[in-house]
Formats: C-alpha cells, sequence, structure tokens
C-alpha cells in the first residue's frame, strides 16, 4: 500500500511500543554498518550528521572505529524517544536533535560529512529533491547513504506499492543536482542476512559535495 511521507512521519512521532535501545542501539555491530565505516574511512572528515538516526547505533560505530575526541557527531530523528535514548548512550558533546528530516536547520557547509540509513526510504519521490536540496546546502564535503536504489521506474514503484518504501534513482538524481564521484554499490546479503528488501534494493551511495 503506497504511504506518503506525511504517513511515515506520523507512524514513528506516535509509536510508543519501541525499545530503541534493544532494537536500534544494540545493533551498532550489524554488519552493514561496517559498509559505512569502510566508506568513512576514504574520507578526510572531522564531522558527521547522521539524518535519521534513531538511538544512534551508527554514530556509535563511528566513534568505537575511529577513537578520536576529534571527530564531531550529531543526529536528528523525528522521534523524542529515540533521541533520548540517544543522549544516555553517546557522549555529552554529541548534538542530538528531534527534527524533521525535510525541515532540518544547520548553516550551510557546516557539516563534513551527511549519512543515512534506511531514512530517506520514507520519503516520497515528490519530496526527494527538496531533501536532497537541504543535504547539499548543509554538507561540505561528502554523503553517505544507506538507502534503496533503482534505476528502474518500475521496480521503484512497484516497491513503494508492495511495502510503502519508496527507492531512488540515486545515481541521476546526485548528478543532476550537482553531486560528483557518485559511487553505488551493492550491499551484499551477507551484510544484510536475510533482508528484505535490502536483498534487492539496498546500496550504499558515497557522492562528494
Amino acid at each position: 500500500m503506497l504511504k506518503t511521507t506525511n504517513r511515515h512521519k506520523k507512524y514513528w512521532v506516535k509509536r510508543k511500543d519501541i525499545d530503541w535501545k534493544q532494537a536500534y542501539f544494540d545493533t551498532w555491530t550489524h554488519p552493514h554498518r561496517k559498509l559505512i565505516i569502510d566508506k568513512l574511512r576514504n574520507v578526510t572528515f572531522g564531522s558527521v550528521l547522521e539524518l535519521g538516526c534513531a538511538s544512534g547505533p551508527n554514530l556509535y560505530r563511528i566513534i568505537q572505529e575511529f577513537h578520536t575526541d576529534q571527530i564531531r557527531v550529531g543526529g536528528i530523528d523525528i522521534s523524542p524517544q529515540a533521541i533520548e535514548v540517544a543522549k544516555k548512550m553517546l557522549p555529552p558533546q554529541s548534538l542530538l536533535e528531534v527534527s524533521d528530516i525535510e525541515d532540518f536547520y544547520f548553516s550551510e557547509n557546516s557539516v563534513d560529512v551527511i549519512l543515512t540509513d534506511m531514512a530517506l526510504i520514507y520519503v516520497s519521490p515528490w519530496k526527494i529533491k527538496k531533501v536532497l536540496k537541504k543535504i547539499r546546502q548543509v554538507a561540505r564535503k561528502d554523503v553517505i547513504f544507506c538507502e534503496f536504489h533503482s534505476e528502474s521506474f518500475f521496480k521503484r514503484w512497484g516497491l513503494a506499492l508492495a511495502s510503502g518504501y519508496y527507492a531512488h534513482n540515486f545515481k541521476k538524481r546526485l548528478r543532476n543536482m550537482g553531486f560528483y564521484d557518485v559511487q553505488i554499490d551493492k550491499i551484499d546479503e551477507k551484510d544484510w542476512p536475510g533482508g528484505e528488501p535490502q536483498k534487492s534494493f539496498g546500496f550504499i551511495i558515497h557522492a562528494k559535495v
């Protein structure tokens, strides 16, 4: 069933039955997160902002892997409960805010890397351009997305109708918006065991601003 971006938002804001530590934070060792770390190792950065950070598993993994106080991490999520848990689990200097991925506010060119991990799958095709435009304004160097990607219009809409999630043609969209060195790498089943639609649509997307 097709779900709008606003419908997804209402679902996550109203949902109170999630144990954000057990269901999300404790998955910081999930194998797909290493793919994000591998991309970051090829980037010179001092700050990372994750959009849709949940309770902070990716941000915690980044802190553990890079072992430095010089890297600033931050995240936004639409769920107040998720951010509340993230603030308990991450260092106090981490910047964590309840915010909408469409309307988050950061100064232009203020963050080296913007990261998303299965957050843009909730953004409809008629709103993704606005979100990517905002990302491009805020990111100073790179973007790293772990998202659903397909160059096929029919597969993208088939996914949306079947699951309510959205895949995007990131190769085309990012290039058209001025991103460059766009890399699209398929997520292997070993990196997301047994996962669907990740098995068919999951990709790591890395581009420079």
